[in-house]
C-alpha cells in the first residue's frame, strides 16, 4: 500500500509540471488509479464485515446453558451429569455430550465418558468442540497411561484451536515415553505463552534429560523466583541438589530464608550445598550449626570425611 501510495503522489505532483494539453491523460490515469484503489478499499471492508458477520453468527454455536452446565461449572459433576442426560437440546448436542464426557471424567467414569466424546466426533460439530472432544479422548488415555494413544488424540486436537494446555499434556506424554526432545519443545510452546510455574518446572525437568543444562538451569531459577509456597520451594531445593546443581539450591535456600527467617534447617540446607560446591567457609557454617543440630553434624562428619 505505501508503495501504491508513493506512486500515486509522484504522478500526481509530475502532472503538474506538464503543459495543459497533456496533464488531462495523466489526471485520467490518476482517476482510473484511485477509482482501483477505492474498489480495493470496498472489497477488503466487504470481507472484513463478512468475516466479523461469521464470528458473530457462530458465536451462539458454542453458547450452551441449563440447569446442567450450572452445577457443572459449581464442580457437582455427579448432578451435572444426571441433570444433563435429561435434557434434550437437538441443536446443542453436541455441546450437551461434552458437558456430560467430561462430567465422567472427572467422575473416573472413562467407559461413559469416552462414550460421550466419540458420540460428539460421530455428530461432525464445529471445529471448538471436536477439538475438545480430541483432548477429552486424550487425557482418558493419560489416565490410563496409554501415553502414545494419548499423543494421537491430543494431535488430532492441536491443528483444530489454539490451546496451550494441550502443549502441556502432550509435553508430559513424550516426556513419559523418554521422548525429552519432543517433551521440551512441548512444554515450551506451553510454558513460555502461559505464566505458570508447574509448566516451568516440567520444562526443566525435561531439559535436565535432555542435557541442556543451561537452558535447564534458568527454568529453574524462574521456578525459584515465582514459587511462594514452604514445601514447594523445599522440594525444588531437594531436586536440584540430587541433579547436583548445588548453587540452585542455594539460591532456593534463599528464597526460604527470606520468605520465613534464617531457620536453622535453611540455614543447614544452604550450608551443606555451599560446602558440596567448593565453598570452604560454609564447612565453618556446619560446624557451627552441627553444636545444636544433629542433622547438621552429620553433614559436617560427612563433609570433613570426604576433604581429608
Amino acid at each position: 500500500m505505501k508503495e501504491w501510495l508513493n506512486e500515486w503522489y509522484s504522478l500526481y505532483e509530475s502532472v503538474w509540471a506538464l503543459p495543459l494539453k497533456q496533464q488531462s491523460k495523466q489526471m485520467d490515469t490518476l482517476e482510473d488509479k484511485v477509482e482501483l484503489l477505492l474498489t480495493t478499499w470496498g472489497s477488503l471492508d466487504e470481507s472484513m464485515q463478512e468475516l466479523k458477520r461469521k464470528v458473530k453468527e457462530e458465536a451462539h454455536l458454542y453458547q450452551y446453558q441449563s440447569k446442567g452446565t450450572i452445577l457443572f461449572d459449581q464442580g457437582q459433576f455427579q448432578e451435572a451429569c444426571a441433570q444433563l442426560k435429561q435434557e434434550e437440546h437437538v441443536e446443542k448436542d453436541g455441546i450437551r455430550c461434552l458437558y456430560v464426557g467430561y462430567a465422567s471424567l472427572y467422575q473416573s467414569d472413562l467407559v461413559e465418558s469416552e462414550a460421550q466424546f466419540q458420540y460428539v466426533l460421530f455428530l461432525q460439530t464445529p471445529a471448538l468442540i471436536t477439538h475438545l472432544a480430541y483432548k477429552g479422548l486424550g487425557l482418558i488415555a493419560i489416565v490410563q497411561h496409554d501415553m502414545e494413544k494419548a499423543i494421537h488424540y491430543l494431535e488430532k486436537a492441536q491443528p483444530l484451536a489454539e490451546n496451550h494446555e494441550l502443549m502441556y499434556n502432550l509435553g508430559v506424554c513424550y516426556f513419559t515415553l523418554g521422548n525429552y526432545e519432543y517433551a521440551t519443545t512441548c512444554f515450551r510452546q506451553y510454558a513460555y505463552h502461559v505464566e505458570d510455574v508447574d509448566g516451568l518446572y516440567a520444562l526443566a525437568l525435561a531439559l535436565v534429560q535432555a542435557g541442556e543444562l543451561e537452558e535447564a538451569r534458568a527454568a529453574f531459577l524462574q521456578v525459584i523466583e515465582n514459587l511462594h509456597e514452604q514445601s514447594a520451594l523445599v522440594a525444588v531445593a531437594h531436586l536440584v541438589e540430587w541433579i547436583g546443581e548445588h548453587e540452585l539450591a542455594c539460591y532456593a535456600y534463599e528464597h526460604l530464608m527470606i520468605q520465613s527467617g534464617k531457620e536453622q534447617r535453611w540455614l543447614h540446607g544452604f550450608a551443606w550445598n555451599k560446602a558440596l560446591s567448593g565453598d570452604k567457609r560454609a564447612v565453618h557454617l556446619l560446624s557451627e550449626l552441627s553444636h545444636t543440630d544433629p542433622e547438621a553434624k552429620k553433614s559436617y562428619e560427612w563433609i570433613q570425611a570426604i576433604m581429608k
